[in-house]
């Protein structure tokens, strides 16, 4: 149970992230609101700073700091947001007018946001690559000679697209990737690393019928299939270096699975749709 909750946890925090850096703040907080480890007070932190809301932030990096001593988050942000609130409070040796005043209370604003966009960015997730310079040789679209035949896999051509089902189920009875699973999804996003930039990727969340126990922490199967979903497109987008923005989840649950059977293991599992970005 530990385990799952911790799974859970950590959808919870990346579905809370991809929200914050659309700007849709509300949103991510409301899905942190249960959270209180110390990733999910840093990215609550990160969301007040980002709305101004610079003590709730210093409050929250200060419960990180008592979490996790040295922080790198939490000891920047706090030393950021004592230098503004510094520059805030220093005495003035001229007079200002009202209006010279709101002039500077907007820049100092603008300052705050400008000095908080650095403490903003994940400093767990490594740098894009630089993109390579194609070559005369390099086709235009990258599924003419993308490979993802490897053992466990199927790969589907089909008209624009690239359809992805796993031989094995990639799940256990919960959201919890299989050891098996995990690194097939690894070596997958090893294979699209080169194409990263380049790909859209769909992601179907599958259930076998059997219902969900009462208790276990899945409201129904709809809900353990768009989890299970969210957690793969986690994985390839940090193994294939696939923007987030490229991705998109979606569940079925139990209906049209990849395999026949009401209760064959193997529909605990994803279904992968990979076409070009931007249909080129």
């Amino acid at each position: 149970m530990t385990a799952m909750l911790e799974a859970v946890q950590e959808v919870t925090i990346a579905q809370a992230r991809e929200l914050a850096r659309a700007g849709r703040y509300a949103e991510a907080e409301q899905l942190l609101q249960e959270e209180h480890g110390p990733a999910a007070l840093d990215l609550k932190a990160r969301v007040y700073a980002q709305q101004g809301r610079l003590n709730e932030a210093d409050r929250c990096w200060a419960e990180v700091a008592a979490h996790s001593p040295g922080h790198p988050g939490a000891t920047a942000g706090r030393h950021r947001i004592a230098k503004i609130l510094a520059k805030a409070a220093s005495p003035r040796r001229f007079l200002i007018t009202r209006t010279v005043l709101r002039l500077g209370i907007a820049a100092a604003i603008v300052l705050a946001f400008v000095m908080l966009v650095d403490v903003w960015q994940d400093r767990d997730t490594p740098p894009p690559p630089p993109k390579a310079v194609p070559s005369r040789s390099t086709p235009t679209n990258p599924l003419a000679t993308l490979n993802l035949e490897t053992r466990g896999v199927h790969v589907e051509r089909r008209t624009g697209e690239l359809a992805v089902t796993f031989d094995h189920e990639l799940f256990r009875r919960d959201a919890n990737l299989t050891a098996q699973g995990r690194a097939l999804l690894e070596d997958l996003g090893e294979r699209l690393r080169p194409y990263g930039d380049q790909l859209t990727v769909a992601v179907l969340g599958h259930t076998d019928r059997k219902a969900v126990h009462p208790g276990g922490g899945y409201a129904s199967n709809a809900e353990l299939g768009l989890l299970r979903a969210t957690v793969v497109r986690e994985v390839l987008r940090s193994s294939a270096r696939i923007p987030t923005s490229h991705f998109s989840i979606s569940t079925l649950a139990a209906l049209l699975p990849p395999h026949s059977g009401k209760a064959d293991a193997r529909n605990r599992t994803v279904s992968l749709r990979i076409s070009t970005a931007g249909g080129r």
